[in-house]
């Protein structure tokens, strides 16, 4: 996160470079890259910091398989921002310049959006397969229909956000299922 330093009339603002931010001056876009550090007076600025390092987004989903039994999928979604302007303009990452914070939660709603896509995509896998047949499978077509299900999206384009890795670490029955 950036952090602020507040003088006299004035601030200084240093972020780190794997921050990429955006700075506007009476509504207009004046300087835009990764790693920025610049003086600013409050009244006349607005700062938005979109982080451009790799993100993990952990998942655990319940889904029912065709024979209507439960299974636990688990894995994990490495993202990153691969279009920083184009992010900003749809998900606000506007800093509160008083506290060095966001002044809404935005990895959030990346997060929630990235998650019910990857949902949706083992929604339409296992709802068509029997469990016996998703167990005997493994984890990589899960994997694979994942990681192709997002490429495609349109919507992360959209919000200039590109999928770097996908990993599902088990597919599991419930425990009653798997005791038996």
């Amino acid at each position: 996160m950036a952090e602020i330093r507040t003088y006299p009339l004035i601030r200084h603002f240093r972020a780190e470079p794997t921050a990429y931010v955006l700075r506007y001056r009476r509504g207009r876009l004046v300087a835009e890259g990764p790693g920025l550090a610049f003086w600013f007076r409050p009244l006349h600025s607005a700062i938005a910091e979109l982080p451009v390092d790799d993100r993990e987004l952990p998942f655990l989903f319940r889904v029912r398989s065709a024979d209507f039994q439960e299974v636990t999928v688990q894995g994990a979604i490495s993202f990153r921002v691969a279009d920083p302007a184009r992010l900003a303009a749809r998900v606000d990452f506007t800093l509160e310049l008083t506290t060095d914070q966001w002044q809404e939660a935005p990895l959030e709603q990346v997060a929630g959006l990235l998650s019910q896509l990857a949902q949706q995509f083992v929604i339409d896998e296992l709802a068509r397969a029997e469990l016996r047949t998703i167990l005997a499978r493994g984890v990589a077509p899960l994997r694979e229909r994942i990681a192709a299900g997002l490429a495609e999206e349109p919507a992360l384009t959209e919000l200039g956000l590109a999928v770097v890795a996908v990993r599902v670490a088990a597919v599991a029955p419930a425990a009653d299922v798997e005791k038996a």
